[in-house]
């Protein structure tokens, strides 16, 4: 088995900045991205090969998180600036 072949949906797990208050697209965060109870993934369709981002349970994807991506890294660089602007922090991607 090799072991370099990582999953094609990974879960991001978030937290607040520290000394700042996190910040939705309309000025309240969702407290459950924090508690585990509310996860963002990020997904390869299988049939494009392109990158996207979902959540776990039902929810609108914010439009600033919407859009597919060529690799992995380009979709969680859209994330990780999406998050940063809202003072939350990208701390650990699960396979």
């Amino acid at each position: 088995m090799n072991d370099n072949v990582r999953s094609k949906d990974r879960i991001l797990e978030l937290a607040p900045v520290d000394n700042a208050t996190a910040l939705s697209a309309q000025g309240q965060p969702d407290k459950r991205l924090f508690t585990g109870e509310q996860k963002l993934h990020i997904k390869m369709d299988p049939s494009t090969s392109l990158w996207y981002c979902q959540w776990e349970k039902n929810g609108l994807l914010p439009g600033g998180l919407e859009g597919r991506f060529t690799g992995f890294k380009a979709a969680i660089k859209h994330a990780e600036d999406y998050f940063r602007r809202r003072n939350v922090k990208i701390t650990q991607v699960k396979d």
